[in-house]
């Protein structure tokens, strides 16, 4: 992993409080998770759901942990996969989602409209003429894949073909759609046809193992995920055992006097959907704001940690505090000081979301040991 090899001969933040990472259960069992996580049967998966903001969107902190949980439990699959590029902001490194048809519509989740519609991964594209190229690849060895699932437009599925050979779709509900290939590869050039919207595409082998999802958006709040229509029955889709949410940061910026309302919206949504779910929340880093003629603490972070571990601890919902963490009050100004923070002391860069994945990767490994939290 990453943060072995690299991270350790770096200089790290000081004050990482060590003693502090762990998964606060807050009352939760999650002995059926440690259960099936340790035991999958043959062609299993363990399905992990990682949504957030633009600390999220990147994808490094996701892909810590799924090399991490992979590597113990086994490679069920890349994931999924969103049309970020194509709809112009930024998309993780280790996939490449390319048209051959330029973008005649694209939604993005903190747009003002959204023209293409929009799904449960906050971003949307539809291609000019109705029919493209779609090319899928995959960067990182083990990442082979023989299952692509199409997320799209209600009941608008694409017909697809590989090699000017068509493919039978097997229905995985109204915005989901499986195509399953012949053989192991990293690399699929699909031919689609349809006026349908792309919300993104899943990429699986059959091997039994941890998936890890990725859904992230910038600027992205608990409310922003409330809002997009059908989310949670879309989310269903991808059959969650574990939902990991790491939103605040945004609010923290705002009028945080309904987050504890937001985070129930949606967990509970979610819960609905998908009730062999369990949950976990976490707290967000703390940042820095202009102020005078510098940067000073963004005073709210601590503010919507504290909501966030009130709500965990008060509705039983399990909580990974990487506030505490990270180092607490003055953490910022020790995590650019390495510059494991960016210069807008509100991002972290590479190194940092790799050591952020790394921390939450060692939580999860212990919790999932059966360690007692």
């Amino acid at each position: 992993m990453l943060a072995v090899s690299l991270l350790t001969m770096l200089a790290q933040p000081s004050g990482i409080n060590e003693s502090a990472n762990r998964i606060l259960l807050n009352g939760d069992d999650w002995s059926d998770v440690i259960e099936k996580i340790g035991n999958l049967s043959e062609g299993a998966k363990f399905n992990i759901v990682h949504i957030g903001d633009s600390h999220v969107q990147p994808g490094i902190i996701s892909d810590e942990v799924r090399k991490a949980l992979q590597a113990k439990y086994g490679n069920g699959g890349r994931g999924l996969i969103c049309p970020l590029g194509l709809a112009k902001t930024n998309p993780p490194s280790d996939f490449e989602m390319k048209s051959t048809s330029s973008i005649s519509l694209s939604s993005k989740l903190l747009s003002r409209s959204k023209p293409a519609g929009m799904g449960m991964t906050g971003v949307a594209v539809k291609f000019a003429g109705g029919a493209t190229t779609l090319k899928l690849r995959t960067k990182q060895a083990g990442d082979d894949f023989n299952r692509i699932t199409l997320f799209h437009t209600p009941g608008e599925a694409f017909a697809v073909s590989l090699n000017s050979i068509s493919l039978q779709g097997n229905e995985v509900s109204t915005t989901a759609t499986e195509f399953v290939l012949q053989g192991l590869a990293d690399t699929a050039s699909l031919r689609l046809k349809g006026n349908a919207a792309l919300f993104g595409a899943r990429l699986l082998n059959d091997n039994s193992g941890v998936v890890v999802d990725c859904i992230g958006n910038n600027g992205a709040t608990y409310s922003s995920y409330v809002r997009i229509d059908g989310f949670a029955s879309q989310l269903k889709d991808l059959n969650p055992q574990l939902v990991i949410i790491s939103l605040g940061t945004n609010e923290a910026f705002g009028n945080y006097s309904t987050l504890e309302s937001n985070i129930d919206k949606l967990v509970s949504s979610i819960a609905k959907e998908c009730p062999d779910a369990k949950f976990l929340l976490t707290t967000p880093l703390e940042t820095h704001k202009k102020g005078g003629k510098g940067y000073v603490i963004q005073t709210g972070v601590a503010d919507v940690r504290d909501i966030i571990m009130n709500y965990g601890k008060t509705h039983n919902i399990p909580v990974w505090d990487f506030y505490t963490v990270a180092g607490g009050k003055g953490a910022a100004s020790r995590w650019l000081s390495v510059k494991y923070m960016s210069s807008d002391h509100l991002h972290l860069l590479a190194r940092g979301y790799q050591f952020m994945g790394d921390l939450m990767s060692k939580a999860l490994l212990d919790i999932f040991a059966g360690e007692d939290n």
